[in-house]
């Protein structure tokens, strides 16, 4: 069943290239919908089995998949199944072809990032990878316009240079380990200088100062495409690379704090900008950046509460995320614009979207019993347990700028009244506004399974 995980996006991909083009997003809907359903079996499997993971094998490739695989493979197809949803009321008015490409590469896009997750060898982790970052390129640069294929370059050209790096750790890896196998490799240390070449390829793909730059620029991509590149998949490869290589698997044989204050320094900065920015998909952009670094930092302590809370805050901000940025298409859609000083009154005219956003707003900064307030509170104490006094006090300060930027974005866009003309066209909203109060309401959910 898990190769069935792995492969059924790819060979999705391919039936949506055989299928009318008009079918294309309902199609890769119901695929990542029967992706989602296969992972309750692989969970029996991986909870049943004493050593909590279970292996398979094509051709000489090992797959492996364990608790930390489990979740972040399965909160990424959840986010798929309501992007692809979104989309179908998203795409309305576009040429068939247009919604295809969306759908084909959206699928790739998923196929890498469960070979990502899965993948038990360096090398085939690199190749999905950069698959993903392939996919990316392809996406941001949607509608082929001269500034968006700049833009897509420029993401390209960071996240390729990044994986350079991260491929030249690889080597040093195998160089001081003698294998390139996860499962062979654990509890073995490597040297200071494998680790920071490592953490060049996550920041280029994580977008962390000073390698943020391109991920604001990708908003010039469809709402779905931003969606997937914050909430499902891409910047999320960047945590889950140093979760599994060096948060579980490697240790480190010199001090690489400097790595965890770089992330403290990108989720500040990341911050100040929100602050200043009028484009909302811009503003969530920055957010995206700040919450990275905050999870970061959080593995930088190597702290196994900080571990926890880090991957609790993941499964809650790809939820809050993939929210916001779905709200905000939306919001787009009905005013016209992407400015927020030109918005304004929509939760009179629109009390669901205005709930989707608050709950998802609110995820993010950290609110109880939402999930997001106990990632963060776990990341916390486990900076403090691990007396990381100064990386507490930063976190909560980030923490903090969150609250402002979020609330600032809330307050221009929902209260008051408008300062636009809303379009009256509705077409598509009905399957839109569905998949962002459906995934507020799960965020509730999961907060109050975790009180429990």
């Amino acid at each position: 069943m898990m190769l069935v995980i792995l492969l059924l996006p790819f060979a999705g991909a391919l039936l949506v290239k055989l299928l009318p083009p008009g079918y294309s997003l309902r199609a890769g809907f119901l695929i990542l919908l029967l992706q989602l359903a296969c992972f309750p079996h692989v969970a029996r499997a991986v909870f049943s089995n004493s050593a909590y993971s279970v292996s398979a094998k094509i051709l000489s490739g090992v797959f492996r998949c364990d608790i930390i695989s489990l979740i972040f493979a399965t909160t990424s197809v959840f986010i798929g199944v309501f992007i692809y949803l979104f989309s179908m009321g998203y795409f309305i008015g576009e040429k068939e072809e247009e919604q295809q490409k969306f759908s084909f590469w959206g699928l790739v896009f998923v196929g890498s990032m469960m070979g990502v997750v899965l993948s038990d060898n360096l090398i085939l982790l690199y190749l999905f990878w950069e698959m993903a970052g392939l996919c990316s390129w392809k996406l941001i640069g949607f509608y082929r316009k001269d500034d968006h294929l700049l833009k897509a370059d420029k993401a390209f050209l960071i996240t390729s240079a990044g994986a350079g790096f991260m491929m030249l750790s690889f080597a040093y890896i195998y160089v001081q380990t003698g294998s390139l196998s996860l499962s062979q490799i654990a509890q073995s240390s490597v040297s200071p200088l494998v680790f920071a070449f490592f953490f060049l390829g996550v920041i280029t793909k994580s977008a962390s100062f000073p390698f943020h730059t391109w991920l604001p620029d990708a908003s010039v991509a469809p709402t779905p495409v931003t969606a997937f590149l914050h909430a499902a998949v891409l910047v999320k490869i960047g945590i889950y690379g140093l979760l599994r290589v060096f948060g579980v698997t490697l240790s480190v044989s010199g001090w690489v704090m400097w790595a965890g204050w770089l992330a403290l320094l990108s989720s500040f900065i990341a911050g100040i900008l929100a602050l200043r920015e009028e484009d909302i998909k811009r503003v969530l952009a920055f957010s995206t950046v700040s919450q990275l670094g905050f999870m970061i930092a959080g593995l930088m302590i190597f702290n196994m509460a900080a571990i926890r809370g880090v991957i609790i805050f993941y499964v809650a901000h790809a939820l809050g995320k993939g929210c916001l940025f779905l709200c905000a298409g939306i919001a787009e859609r009905v005013f016209g614009t992407k400015n927020i000083m030109e918005m304004g009154g929509l939760m009179k005219k629109m009390p669901a979207l205005t709930y989707a956003f608050l709950i998802g707003m609110l995820s993010v900064i950290g609110i109880p019993p939402l999930p997001g307030f106990f990632g963060k509170l776990e990341v916390i104490a486990g900076m403090l347990v691990s007396r990381n006094v100064f990386f507490a006090l930063f976190a909560i300060l980030t923490s903090v700028l969150t609250l402002l930027y979020l609330f600032r974005l809330f307050l221009h866009v929902f209260m008051g009244e408008s300062r636009s003309v809303l379009s009256e066209d509705r077409k598509g909203l009905k399957p839109m506004i569905a998949s962002v109060a459906i995934l507020a309401t799960v965020s509730i959910l999961l907060g109050i399974a975790l009180v429990m």
